[in-house]
């Protein structure tokens, strides 16, 4: 597990005017709390945690010295600024390196299934960190998973994972990733070729109806315009 220097003052009082003036002079303030010491609030140079947290990468043990005593510890919640994003306070909690602790640590992916390269398929990922418990001295940096073999279908569940002297906490039954079948979709051409297909079919359709309508309407008056035979045998017995 990496180590990285950090170092910082006591924050004199707590509360949100005394975290306001310590923004305001370009510090972030927070506090270091733990099993085995009392909540101190404290007041770390802007600059200095983000090139600190730049150095770690991810998952780190940082060595807090505060006034000279060196706090081995990690953090484990950073607030920021709804609007700009900036770092408005840190939880830092500090460790013991003879207990286990419970964090989670980043899961990375290795390679391209076989599924999406030769078959189209899609990577679904399910979880990208994972709840472990150990020593401080044997955190993992992130837990690797290669999914190269993976074909349609296929996936990693949490009970296929090994990671050396951690404890893992997840349910072993949970999916980590799965490789899905690609999903159909017609294109704009095909479904052109259907609409026109359909509008054939209609026009077809109405064509006939017309076609027997104007046979009928022949057949009434006769092909030289005058009612049909049979029409004015009819008109003769109405008017008798």
């Amino acid at each position: 597990m990496k180590e990285v220097q950090l170092s910082g003052d006591p924050r004199p009082g707590v509360g949100k005017g005394s975290a306001r003036q310590a923004r305001i002079a370009g510090l972030i303030p927070g506090v270091v709390y733990g099993p085995e010491i009392d909540p101190m609030p404290v007041a770390i140079d802007a600059r200095a945690f983000r090139a600190a947290v730049k150095t770690a990468g991810g998952a780190a043990i940082y060595n807090l010295d505060i006034a000279g005593k060196v706090n081995k510890v990690l953090v484990r919640a950073i607030q920021r600024d709804p609007v700009t994003s900036d770092v408005i306070h840190v939880d830092f909690h500090a460790i013991s390196m003879t207990k286990p602790i419970h964090l989670s640590i980043p899961i990375h992916f290795i390679g391209t299934p076989e599924g999406v390269k030769t078959d189209g398929g899609i990577m679904q990922t399910v979880m990208r960190d994972l709840d472990i418990a150990c020593l401080p001295a044997n955190i993992p940096e992130h837990v690797e998973i290669n999914v190269e073999g993976l074909g349609i279908g296929e996936s990693v569940h949490v009970s296929d994972l090994e990671v050396p002297n951690v404890e893992i906490l997840a349910d072993a039954r949970r999916t980590v990733v799965v490789i899905s079948a690609p999903t159909v979709i017609k294109s704009a051409t095909e479904e052109e070729a259907v609409e026109g297909e359909e509008g054939e079919l209609a026009e077809g359709v109405e064509g006939a109806e017309a076609a027997e309508g104007a046979e009928g309407a022949v057949a009434a008056e006769g092909a030289d315009g005058k009612p049909a035979e049979g029409q004015d045998k009819k008109q003769d017995k109405k008017g008798k």
